[in-house]
């Protein structure tokens, strides 16, 4: 986890951000997650007194902003955010009961820009997750 936090921590500055204890505490506390995290879940795994609730989410934007972070959404609207975890871009399926996430290492980006520009558009992204119920919750 160090060795992410730190590369990470490096990438921030390249970006030409300021390192922060807050940054870096919010950092910390997605790498420890194994789950996306809302910014009120991400905020209450920092330790005490580390920023306010307005901070963790202008820190997180900023991540997300400058490749650090990626964004996922919930299926009730819930911005989420998680590391790449030197993966790249990625998606998740989620559990509807219970809220298990499993990683996916699949992407039909590439198919949705084609159609996107065939439409005329340009500039094109995607958020992209998938809900079902795991084999616990069944």
């Amino acid at each position: 986890m160090k060795d992410l936090v730190s590369g990470l921590v490096k990438k921030l500055r390249e970006k030409g951000l300021r390192v922060t204890e807050q940054r870096r505490a919010i950092l910390e506390a997605l790498a420890k997650s194994e789950a996306p995290k809302s910014a009120e879940e991400t905020f209450s795994a920092l330790p005490a007194d580390t920023c306010d609730l307005v901070t963790a989410y202008r820190c997180l934007e900023q991540f997300e902003k400058a490749g650090i972070i990626e964004l996922g959404v919930r299926e009730n609207g819930t911005k989420v955010y998680c590391l790449g975890h030197g993966h790249g871009h990625h998606h998740h399926l989620t559990c509807r009961s219970c809220g298990h996430t499993e990683r996916v290492d699949l992407c039909v980006g590439k198919e949705l820009e084609k159609i996107g520009v065939g439409y005329g558009f340009t500039k094109i992204t995607h958020l992209m997750e998938a809900f079902g119920i795991c084999p616990e919750c069944r």
